[in-house]
């Protein structure tokens, strides 16, 4: 095993660790409150975004929008022409799946943090798993940032991991977040 792998394995020990002290439901709201939930609001609605776009009664109402600033003059052509309307639905979008989150996280962490035996142990050990998932995400993002610097940078980071117990190298070479940002 390579010093890469037992970092890597100290820490993942460590994410779960912490994940079974925290529990689930205090996981999941420091993740989702802050500047990490606006990034998810922002991710989902980045997904979403073209769906929510074509639904019909939405495309309707968007292109009832656009009529009217075009009959409000110069200005109100200029907004139409630069697709204010779309910004507007994106603007609302967020505004509701950050309700929704919200609202969800509550009724998460409420429902994992009953004051109940088997809530309790159900907690952390979903408090454990959620910490290791949250671990090889950050592992994958930083594989991705190595990857987007590239050159001698990535060659030389993807080498600390040739001969990997782990197969981090093969996980560098094969990121998934590879598909979703390139």
């Amino acid at each position: 095993m390579l010093t890469a792998d037992y970092i890597v394995l100290c820490l993942l020990v460590l994410f779960i660790l912490i994940g079974a002290v925290v529990g689930f439901g205090k996981g999941l709201k420091f993740f989702t409150s802050g500047i990490f939930g606006i990034i998810i609001s922002v991710v989902v609605c980045y997904f979403i975004f073209g769906l929510v776009l074509d639904w019909s009664v939405v495309a309707n109402l968007l292109i009832k929008f656009t009529d009217w600033l075009r009959g409000q003059g110069s200005v109100g052509a200029f907004f139409a022409d630069i697709h204010i309307d779309r910004v507007v639905l994106a603007v609302v979008l967020f505004l509701i799946i950050q309700i929704v989150r919200m609202i969800l996280v509550k009724i998460l962490k409420s429902v994992f943090e009953t004051d109940n035996i088997v809530f309790k142990v159900f907690n952390k050990i979903v408090g454990a798993v959620f910490f290791a998932a949250v671990f090889m995400i950050l592992l994958l993002i930083v594989f991705q940032i190595f990857a987007w610097i590239g050159g001698e940078t990535a060659a030389n980071f993807l080498s600390n991991f040739e001969g990997s117990s782990l197969l981090l190298d093969k996980l560098f070479i094969n990121n998934p977040l590879n598909s979703i940002f390139s």
